[in-house]
C-alpha cells in the first residue's frame, strides 16, 4: 500500500466528486457493493494501483467517465482524453466547492448550447443562426 502524488489526486479527485453528488462514505459504498475501507482508503491514496473494475464501478456510482479515473490513476487511456473537471482537479488542485461549480457550469453549456451528455463540453459549437421567415 504505498502513497504517491497522484494517487493523492485520483482520491482527492473522487472524494470531491462523492461530496459534490452529496453521497456518504457508506452510501457510495453500498451503491458500488464496495467495502466503506475501500473507499476511505483510495480517497486518501492508499492505493498504488488501485484495480481498473473496482474504478470502472466506481465511475458509475460517481458519474463521470472511467477514463477520468484511469488517467488519475497512471494508466493509458489511449481511446479518450479525461474530460475538463479531472484535468483542472490534478493541474490546480481545486477544493470540492469548485469542482461542483465547475459541474454545474457545464450542465448549463450542454442545456444553452444542446450538447449531449456523451459530447465533450469544450470546445463549444456555436448555436445555429435563428431562421428567418420571409415575407
Amino acid at each position: 500500500m504505498a502513497q504517491g502524488v497522484g494517487n493523492r489526486q485520483l482520491g482527492e479527485y473522487i472524494r470531491s466528486r462523492r461530496l459534490s453528488m452529496g453521497l456518504s462514505l457508506a452510501n457510495a459504498a453500498e451503491a458500488s457493493d464496495l467495502d466503506p475501507s475501500y473507499w476511505n482508503k483510495l480517497e486518501n491514496g492508499h492505493y498504488q494501483n488501485p484495480a481498473p473494475p473496482h474504478l470502472r464501478t466506481i465511475a458509475e456510482v460517481l458519474q463521470v467517465p472511467v477514463e477520468d479515473l484511469y488517467g488519475l490513476a497512471g494508466y493509458d487511456v489511449p481511446k479518450r482524453l479525461p474530460s475538463f473537471q479531472p484535468y483542472l482537479r490534478a493541474k490546480y488542485n481545486l477544493p470540492p466547492e469548485a469542482i461542483s461549480d465547475l459541474e454545474r457550469y457545464f450542465e448549463y453549456l450542454r442545456s444553452y448550447y444542446g450538447i449531449p451528455k456523451d459530447e465533450p463540453v469544450f470546445p463549444p459549437k456555436p448555436k445555429a443562426a435563428p431562421r428567418q421567415v420571409a415575407s
